[in-house]
């Protein structure tokens, strides 16, 4: 039985790896990424990666740069804290001095398969098939809105893998039980780590850590829950210093920018005519509604909105504080987020090879950027999706997971599923919520792509959940009925 838990585990991760690479075409050479949109810089410049192009640049070359020359040192004043930093460092050794970015979509796809490999070995412990669970996490890989961030130079690709393993982690506990230590240690430590992983990807990833140290608090491991909160503390600790890390290189670089984009692309324009007055703005701060930092148009200039953003802090406060005073507005908030997710493409960021001679000017759609108001709502409204959907989905999830309490005897594997469901809603919502806080609408359906890809296992979980109750009906009225003669 080990030599074959074993086997399973190097088959399914290596299955895993394989539908990386095929998602992005690695083994066919062709280029197949997400564009950068300027926010790579701020990360691969610590590493002296300078881009081959004609201006030193690599955002908004109409695709990916995917050819980058490595200099000793880095080339700008401080780059921010990220995971996603680590294995972009790894990805550089052993070079000759150049790095081609598909290299880094080589080393995602790796991690890819340890990660399920990990947790498929955990899910076997109580029989083979028991590794099925893993599909839910591993079958989003197979859409190439989530997959092709493994190929760019944003702190996206280190979220979604650490939010993989966290994920994987999760399926492993739903089919093993704490008499399993072996099987139930690994499987937490993969929901640690994970979570780990995504929150020091990118601060606004911070909810995954919570729901996974809410996890590992929470399950036993043989008779006692001691190994599960050691390992929840010994993350927070963790993970704090790097988040705090990154919190600050944010206030300090773009402090400025996220709380006019809070003011005024999201607050302003759900508050309504009294919002001016709600944050001790004047009349006049209501024709800049709508309109982001960013790629919008231009900025003020009075007095009033260079005192506002100066005070950084208490501007967001106050634009909180109201938001918490009308509950309405702030739902409205987060019912445009969760519509974002249905927009992951994210088209307007080109998955092709980028132009190394294109000189970079002013990027970014106003639309998809979020930077003026008519245009976003356009984007938002061009969903292929219904909009009720995400919001819809995470209510659906939240009710069967807090009523499973009441017929989990009779339907445990369900029950299970549904929990799982709860979990990831909570996660997305927490991840959504994160964004419109933190940077209002501007680039909104970019900041929310995760909670996107944990819908998605939201959706999958309540399948799971909806076919266990369907195949138990079926083994009850078939199961024991004599074989016909």
């Amino acid at each position: 039985m080990r030599a074959r838990r074993i086997a399973l585990g190097l088959g399914a991760g290596s299955a895993a790896a394989a539908l990386v690479v095929l998602t992005l075409g690695l083994h066919t050479g062709r280029t197949f990424g997400v564009e950068d949109n300027g926010d790579g810089f701020r990360l691969f410049c610590g590493l002296g990666m300078v881009p081959r192009t004609v201006d030193r640049i690599a955002a908004w070359k109409g695709g990916v740069v995917t050819d980058f020359a490595l200099v000793p040192g880095p080339t700008c004043g401080m780059s921010t804290p990220s995971s996603a930093a680590l294995v972009l460092r790894v990805a550089t050794l052993g070079g000759d001095g150049s790095m081609a970015l598909p290299t880094l979509g080589w080393w995602y796809a790796a991690l890819v398969g340890l990660v399920v490999g990990a947790a498929a070995w955990a899910a076997s412990a109580s029989g083979l098939r028991r590794a099925a669970v893993l599909v839910v996490p591993v079958a989003p890989l197979a859409l190439p809105a989530f997959t092709r961030f493994f190929v760019s130079t944003y702190g996206e690709p280190a979220g979604l893998l650490g939010t993989l393993a966290a994920a994987c982690g999760v399926a492993a506990l739903l089919v093993t039980h704490a008499g399993q230590r072996a099987a139930h240690t690994v499987a937490l430590l993969l929901t640690a780590l994970g979570g780990g992983v995504a929150a020091t990807a990118k601060v606004g990833y911070a909810p995954v850590v919570v729901s996974a140290v809410v996890v590992c608090a929470t399950v036993a491991v043989g008779r006692r829950r001691r190994l599960g909160r050691v390992l929840a503390a010994v993350t927070v600790v963790a993970v704090a210093v790097p988040i705090g890390a990154a919190a600050s290189f944010q206030d300090q670089v773009y402090g400025g920018a996220n709380v006019h984009d809070v003011v005024f692309t999201f607050a302003l324009p759900e508050l309504g005519p009294d919002g001016p007055a709600e944050l001790g703005l004047p009349p006049e701060a209501a024709d800049v509604a709508g309109d982001g930092f960013f790629n919008g148009p231009p900025l003020p200039t009075a007095g009033w909105w260079v005192r506002a953003i100066g005070d950084a802090d208490t501007t967001r406060a106050a634009a909180h504080t109201a938001l918490l005073r009308h509950p309405g507005a702030l739902l409205r908030g987060l019912g445009v987020g969760l519509q974002a997710t249905t927009r992951a493409d994210l088209a307007y960021l080109a998955p092709g090879p980028g132009d190394p001679a294109r000189p970079t000017g002013p990027g970014g759609d106003p639309g998809w950027s979020g930077s003026r108001g008519p245009e976003f709502r356009a984007v938002l409204a061009a969903t292929p999706w219904p909009a009720w959907l995400p919001t819809a989905l995470v209510l659906l999830a939240l009710v069967a997971a807090g009523t499973s309490v009441r017929w989990r005897r009779r339907e445990p594997a369900a029950a299970r599923w549904c929990v799982a469901a709860g979990l990831a809603a909570v996660t997305a919502l927490g991840l959504v919520a994160a964004a419109v806080l933190g940077d209002g609408y501007f680039e909104v359906f970019k900041h929310v792509w995760l909670a996107a890809y944990l819908l998605v296992l939201v959706g999958l979980s309540l399948l799971a959940a909806a076919g266990a109750v369907v195949g138990r009906a079926l083994v009850v009225r078939y199961g024991r009925r004599p074989a016909s003669r």
